[in-house]
């Protein structure tokens, strides 16, 4: 196996004009951008790279939709190793499904461009459901092949027929042919009830495994000077193959590949997920850029990054690389608390004490863009319990679903880790807290594979019951809008923003619900 990590150099070092990064971090820190980690690389070289404090180079973090990607990656496996032909109808792998043989004329293709015709909401109800099932019974909005039309659940049916073929995980399928040659583990992946991968969806990596992968595909599937990823995939996957939607953010207009999309910038293409998960290559450029971040208009980062590159191969400004190493050294964490004085009247009255609420069973820890598309239910968060221990530090207890998770609160403005499950998936979760008022007890979450923050205030003013006011950020209200732009149908700004005003409320009450407790 390659070593785990890249190396290491300067952007002057490497012909990369380190004020151009430096004004990049600058508005993007300005604007908040919501970047939790960022990695460019020149060649074989990271020049630059800045992680904020929770999220460092070696934590998992969820892709969204860049897993695409990664699928069709393992698809273009198959294909060079002829068990898969672009041609191949799906009815081949599960003819089973096609009762009424509706989907004989949906093929690989079809499912890799984005063009199978099958609408499959993101919201879908998928609990122990059967996912193939779904996708065959899914009515058809377009003819296969006549029209773009992004669905998440083409790139499930690839991960399921795969799997199928080669009777292994998706992740196993991967681990001998991507993943061992760049010194990558085998990686988180979300699985339905069969043990196929989400495939659309679902895949955790850090930061720097993401960045290996990406900088194959900038080399023409090589790494280290090892051919690894198929060059005549490569060059098919990202190259335009449909068009994609004529309106909404410009890099979503320029056309599809294989699980890449075109972008507006010449010769350049990128791997995209929700809320700013994103790999750039920049082809004649021999270099890459792999952002992993928390926004909910990512349409802001992608035009920040178009900026980016107008400067980005200057002559290199080398005073620069001290402001620059200053600036990202100056990151750190960006969710602050006061260090607040403790109210310990309250905190040794409802020590160790059951709260028990009533929330809807979409109510989780997890943000709803998350929760909802997995195979195990989550939410149901119906109590809650904060608790003392002997050193005098404070815990928060909930329940959500079968599941029961105690956190320490750093209630210093310092996050504390603490191992966590949700759905039988572990994650890490990082947490602080403060009186930010002499009755009311915020409490920041991290969940580190994920790019969202939830907040919760415990209001104790009312003597006969408690208010736990819950949201998070990325925020469940400007999906909707980010999803009609996505879709080619971008909604007018006053639409919008009545949207987001009177209809987002009203979803926050199922997705992310205020808690009542009586006492």
């Amino acid at each position: 196996m390659n070593n785990t990590k890249m190396n290491r150099g300067t952007c002057s070092e490497n012909a990369i004009n380190p004020k151009a990064v430096y004004d990049f971090i600058k508005h993007c820190e300005k604007n908040n951008l919501g970047i939790n980690s960022f990695m460019l690389i020149k060649g074989s070289t990271v020049v630059s790279e800045g992680y904020h404090s929770p999220y460092t180079n070696e934590d998992i973090h969820v892709l969204y939709s860049l897993s695409k990607s990664i699928t069709a990656t393992a698809l273009g496996f198959a294909v060079d190793e002829g068990k898969i032909s672009l041609d191949d109808s799906i009815c081949k792998f599960f003819g089973e499904y096609d009762r009424h043989g509706m989907n004989k004329s949906i093929t690989i293709r079809h499912l890799v461009t984005m063009t199978a015709g099958k609408m499959i909401g993101m919201a879908k109800n998928r609990h122990q459901k059967d996912w193939i099932k779904i996708f065959f019974d899914a009515p058809f909005v377009f003819k296969p092949g006549s029209k773009f039309l992004y669905t998440n659940d083409n790139f499930y049916l690839l991960s399921a027929i795969i799997s199928k073929v080669y009777k292994e995980t998706l992740v196993d399928f991967l681990y001998p042919r991507l993943f061992k040659p760049l010194g990558i583990e085998k990686p988180l992946w979300e699985t339905d009830k069969f043990g196929y991968a989400a495939g659309g969806w679902g895949l955790y990596m850090c930061i720097e495994d993401l960045a290996k992968i990406m900088v194959c595909y900038c080399q023409n599937g090589k790494y280290n000077g090892e051919q690894v990823i198929p060059p005549s995939w490569i060059k098919s996957a990202t190259a335009y193959q449909v068009d994609t939607v004529k309106k909404g953010h410009i890099d979503v207009t320029k056309g599809y590949g294989f699980g890449f999309w075109r972008t507006s910038l010449p010769n350049t293409y990128r791997a995209y997920g929700l809320h700013g998960q994103m790999g750039y290559v920049f082809e004649d450029k021999d270099t890459v850029l792999v952002i992993n971040s928390g926004i909910s208009k990512d349409e802001k980062l992608s035009s920040a990054i178009i900026d980016l590159y107008k400067t980005l191969w200057d002559e290199p400004q080398t005073e620069y690389e001290e402001k620059l190493s200053g600036l990202l050294s100056s990151f750190g964490d960006k969710d602050n608390l006061p260090v607040a004085p403790r109210n310990s009247i309250l905190e040794n009255k409802y020590d160790k004490k059951t709260l028990k609420t009533k929330s809807s069973r979409f109510a989780s820890m997890l943000n709803a863009t998350i929760s909802t598309m997995h195979n195990e239910k989550s939410g149901s968060t119906d109590r809650f319990s904060l608790s003392l221990d002997y050193n005098n530090d404070l815990f928060l207890l909930w329940k959500e679903n079968t599941c029961v998770n105690k956190i320490k609160l750093g209630m210093k403005n310092i996050y504390e880790s603490t191992k966590i499950e949700i759905n039988n998936m572990k994650f890490t979760a990082f947490a602080k807290a403060a009186w930010t008022e002499e009755k009311v007890l915020t409490v920041l979450i991290r969940i580190a594979e994920t790019c969202h923050v939830r907040k919760l205030d415990f209001d104790f003013s009312d003597e006969k019951h408690i208010v736990v006011k819950n949201n998070s950020f990325p925020d469940l209200p400007e999906l909707a809008a980010h999803y009609m732009d996505f879709s080619g149908i971008p909604l007018p700004e006053k639409i919008e923003k009545l949207l987001i005003k009177y209809v987002a409320p009203g979803v926050l009450l199922l997705g992310e619900p205020n808690f009542k407790i009586k006492l």
